[in-house]
């Protein structure tokens, strides 16, 4: 009796141990090769969006065992990915690479024979002060047998291609110094939009430029691929951008303002009473280092952006003295809105001292001109 009871606790500790064993535990994933499939919701360093039927796993800047970030499931809805100190030590914009759980499980000794042809890449800005709720999708329809091939040869600007329209969503990205990037598509039709990105250090700005038709409209291109049931497969796409956006004219989707202090303090800039802070969490600009805010275009459709938008309830300067908008240097009637067009870079000129009624605190326009997007010609 005492033999069977014996035997009967250790198969009921057996069962109770086998029952707690879901599969969920992440260091567990890690060690079999699929990476951390959790999603942190705190303490992350990218959210993603995966529209596709495969879970990925998904790498920084290039196809290393030292640059594996973690897993994401399939159909994973703003998953965190985790943050690493290691990886994420500095404010930067990156490909990020991702394989789907197959390829990397079949290719972990040699990563590096993916590197032409991963499952896709994502652009991505990762800000070390500021803030990174941005959610960058993966798209449906990646994952098939088809080819998309990407011809970007050059060595600074950075390309991806999206689904219709400029605002749409991103199926991939053919990075800067990578001269030929294959996507791997499902059968069916898109029309996509090459969008063209790069940080600008400088001005602390993600720049993001497309190239328009001659009617205004942002260029596109149809593709079809797969089987046309007539006896015709179409299986393989060249884009070759280097020839497709000769004599194209770029665009933005955006304004800059930059502020040219001529008091003797920090200033900053408010709209409708809340500081606008840079990509990288600045807020108070010096006379030395003047920052640069950009300022979105209302989307008129995922196709496009509108030419301006009214700005209401801005004041710049020193805090808690900051002052609304004139007229100009001479003219201190106050704007109660501002129209602000796209493709253009305003200076606005803060002079004055605060508290001081003989020198006042002015804030006004001083300059308007052409954000310059020639260097981002590809050829």
């Amino acid at each position: 009796m005492r033999k069977r009871m014996k035997f009967a606790v250790i198969l009921a500790v057996a069962i109770l141990l086998f029952a707690c064993d879901t599969g969920d535990d992440p260091k567990k994933e890690e060690e079999t090769g699929g990476g951390d499939f959790t999603s942190h919701n705190t303490d992350y360093s990218i959210l993603v969006r995966n529209n596709t039927n495969f879970k990925l796993v998904a790498f920084k800047g290039d196809l290393q065992a030292d640059k594996l970030i973690g897993g994401i499931p399939a159909h994973a809805n703003n998953h965190g990915l985790p943050y690493k100190p290691a990886l994420f030590d500095k404010t930067e914009d990156f490909p990020l690479i991702l394989l789907t759980e197959a390829q990397y499980n079949n290719n972990k000794n040699n990563l590096l024979s993916q590197k032409n042809t991963p499952f896709t890449r994502v652009y991505v800005f990762y800000n070390k002060q500021g803030d990174n709720s941005s959610v960058y999708e993966i798209a449906e329809g990646l994952g098939g047998t088809n080819k998309l091939r990407i011809i970007n040869t050059s060595t600074t600007i950075n390309v991806e291609i999206r689904l219709g329209g400029v605002a749409g969503e991103t199926i991939g990205y053919a990075p800067a110094g990578i001269q030929e990037t294959t996507l791997k598509l499902e059968d069916g039709d898109y029309i996509v939009f090459p969008v063209f990105k790069r940080y600008n250090r400088i001005r602390d700005v993600v720049e993001t430029v497309y190239p328009k038709r001659q009617d205004g409209q942002p260029w596109r291109q149809s593709i079809s691929l797969g089987d046309f049931g007539n006896g015709t497969v179409v299986s393989e796409h060249l884009m070759n951008l280097n020839e497709l956006m000769k004599n194209l004219v770029m665009t933005s989707g955006a304004a800059w303002i930059i502020i040219d202090n001529q008091t003797e303090q920090g200033v900053r800039f408010l709209e409708g009473g809340t500081p606008r802070k840079t990509l990288t969490g600045r807020e108070y600009t010096s006379t030395s280092a003047p920052l640069t805010w950009q300022i979105d275009m209302p989307k008129l459709s995922n196709n496009n952006y509108a030419d301006s938008r009214d700005v209401s309830n801005w004041k710049f300067g020193p805090s808690a003295d900051e002052v609304s908008l004139q007229e100009s240097k001479d003219v201190n009637t106050i704007l109660s809105t501002v129209t602000i067009e796209r493709d253009k870079l305003y200076t606005i000129t803060v002079s004055g001292q605060a508290g001081n009624p003989s020198n006042p605190l002015k804030a006004y326009i001083s300059s308007t001109t052409n954000i310059d997007v020639s260097d981002f010609d590809i050829k």
